[in-house]
């Protein structure tokens, strides 16, 4: 039996050659990637490799670290991306993903985002990247960037935000000062003025005119008891208040039951869309409601009130408008209406404190984080409208 010679070739050396290459190459590759995760890694920057075509996508260890995971408990997908940020950062991030990729990276990509940490808590990102390769046509085909955790400057900046928050109450505190010196005096002075004018009177001779002097401080005192009351209930908002999931269905048909004398009295039609139930503060939703109701039916024209409630989802809000056919709002005073004790018409034309949609304002702005403001109806009259988040 023959031996079997082994030859080799001039092939056999140029194949053995490049696999010495290759290795050569991948060990200079591990060495690159080795040195770049160490520079994102001292700098807290996870990074990213996302295969455009493919959309396929490595995520490094130390952005899932970033996050709360060890690198095998995340897949490396932009499934794993889309999950852990914040749903309502997930529009803008791909509406400026897609400008980017259609300008050819001539549009920056680079955008703050918000990512749920495994723990629960809220990690703020700078989120960059850039095209670094393209195909044959010259289309985009892989995109490189990196996250920097920014969550410490926005604690920072929260700081900030609590500071200038402290000092809108001290200003808030401020008008309430005033209201007390001025507004809460002003019946007394009536109720002192009047005593004096009656002690006079009594001491002379009793006199038919007693009993209206008598009905006037009565008038005062009910006015400065009603003034009083409304200022404790606006402090009182949103105090020991939890929020909860509150069906809004259930709030109109308690508010109506509340205002039916008054409803049937003014031969008012109350018509209510399908309202949607919203993360709030019970108890304070139900007096937004009910102030704006009965705002409806206080100032309303010589027909029936006719009052719609509705509600749509408007970007990430849900956008509730209660309209009238009454006397309007002149636009004027479509800011003013909102504050503190500011009235449009004399008590002797309307009553009311002027706290009602003081009261409505704080508690839309901010114990729900939305906003309160009124049109004119299309018809006649007036619509307010506020936003509660989705």
């Amino acid at each position: 039996m023959k031996e079997e010679v082994s030859v080799r070739t001039k092939a056999d050396d140029i194949v053995d050659e490049l696999r010495r290459e290759l290795e050569e190459v991948k060990v200079k590759l591990k060495e690159k990637e080795a040195l770049f995760n160490s520079i994102t890694e001292s700098t807290l920057a996870g990074y990213w490799i996302w295969q455009i075509k493919e959309n396929a996508m490595f995520i490094s260890p130390h952005l899932k670290a970033m996050l709360g995971y060890k690198d095998e408990e995340l897949e490396n997908s932009v499934d794993t991306i889309n999950k852990l940020m914040h749903p309502s950062d997930l529009p803008d991030t791909y509406s400026l993903l897609g400008k980017h990729i259609e300008s050819n990276g001539k549009i920056p990509f680079e955008i703050e985002v918000r990512y749920k940490h495994k723990e629960g808590s809220i990690v703020w990102v700078i989120c960059s990247g850039n095209i670094v390769k393209r195909d044959e046509q010259g289309n985009p085909s892989v995109m490189i960037g990196c996250h920097l955790d920014n969550t410490d400057l926005k604690k920072a900046e929260g700081v900030k935000k609590y500071a200038e928050e402290l000092e809108r109450k001290n200003v808030e505190m401020e008008q309430f000062a005033y209201v007390a010196s001025h507004d809460l005096q002003e019946p007394l002075h009536t109720i002192q003025g009047f005593i004096g004018l009656l002690s006079t009177l009594l001491r002379d001779h009793p006199d038919k005119e007693v009993p209206q002097y008598l009905n006037f401080i009565n008038q005062a005192s009910l006015r400065m008891s009603s003034l009083i009351k409304g200022l404790l209930e606006y402090s009182r908002i949103g105090k020991e208040a939890l929020m909860s999931k509150v069906d809004c269905n259930v709030i109109l048909k308690e508010v109506e039951a509340d205002l039916d004398r008054w409803i049937k009295e003014s031969n008012a039609k109350i018509e209510v869309g399908e309202l949607p139930s919203v993360m709030g503060y019970d108890m304070e939703l139900r007096i937004v409601f009910q102030n704006l109701i009965s705002n409806a039916l206080k100032f309303r024209s010589k027909e029936p009130p006719l009052i719609k409630v509705s509600a749509v989802k408007d970007e990430g809000y849900w956008k509730f408008s209660v309209a009238d056919n009454g006397i309007g709002v002149d636009p004027q005073f479509s800011e003013k209406i909102f504050k503190l004790y500011q009235r449009l018409h004399r008590k002797e034309e309307y009553e009311g404190n002027g706290l009602g949609l003081a009261q409505c304002h704080k508690i839309v702005t901010e114990l729900h984080s939305g906003r309160i403001w009124v049109e004119p109806n299309n018809a006649r009259g007036s619509i307010f409208n506020f936003s509660i988040p989705l």
